[in-house]
């Protein structure tokens, strides 16, 4: 309850912002090509860069998690009222359990769900294993997906988190659905899944005309890219 009445007030000023943004929507048939075939639908983007994605869909019934923190219970409570449902939980706090709830919300359904790989501490741009232990629960491919603003303003946090400006031009771009192969390691898998986030996320900022951005990358150690 104390998540609720927190998150209501984060609510209405985000509705208020979200009214002054022109979100433009590229890749539509990848998510319904998903849905067509029965499966959940993962949304895979940079922790950077969730804000508009999270922004272009209200109401939706979108699957995500949110932190056991104090601070998670104020997002939890927004999710609430943006039409979303959050599961508690992270990579460093309740993990297993989130899981758990995801896949119990997901799986045998066409729902959607919203995940950011790299979060919610990185390293940047790196996905963590836990989103490949959720496709494989469900058995769904991976969509990776991009956001950029034309005005944005990136955070000193430790990915640079993006924050579209007021009256901002905005863009999501989806990209086409990804399945581990034959014989492919979670480590190749992890890599090709990371190079198609980047590359969505490489075209939102070409269709708003962003140059440079910060990328907070850390690259994979040798070890796995060699596996």
């Amino acid at each position: 309850m104390r998540g609720l009445l927190l998150g209501f007030p984060l609510f209405l000023v985000i509705a208020l912002w979200r009214a002054t943004l022109r979100i433009r929507f590229v890749g539509r048939e990848h998510r319904e090509a998903i849905e067509r075939s029965g499966r959940p639908v993962l949304h895979a983007i940079w922790h950077q860069r969730m804000v508009a994605g999270i922004l272009r869909f209200p109401w939706s019934g979108t699957v995500t998690m949110a932190s056991q923190s104090r601070d998670g219970d104020v997002i939890a409570g927004f999710l609430f009222w943006w039409g979303y449902r959050a599961v508690r939980g992270s990579s460093s706090r309740g993990g297993s359990e989130a899981l758990a709830g995801m896949v119990e919300a997901l799986r045998g359904t066409t729902r959607w769900a919203a995940l950011t790989p790299d979060g919610p501490r990185g390293p940047a741009r790196r996905c963590k294993s836990g989103l490949l232990r959720l496709a494989e629960a469900v058995d769904a491919p991976i969509m990776p997906v991009g956001t950029s603003s034309e005005r944005p303003r990136f955070l000193r946090s430790w990915d640079r988190y993006l924050v579209p400006l007021p009256f901002s031009r905005c863009a999501v771009v989806f990209g086409e659905p990804l399945k581990r192969t034959d014989g492919e390691s979670d480590e190749a898998f992890l890599r090709r899944i990371d190079a198609a986030i980047d590359t969505m996320t490489d075209e939102a900022d070409r269709l708003c005309g962003i140059i440079g951005a910060p990328r907070e990358r850390e690259l994979r150690p040798e070890t796995e890219v060699r596996s």
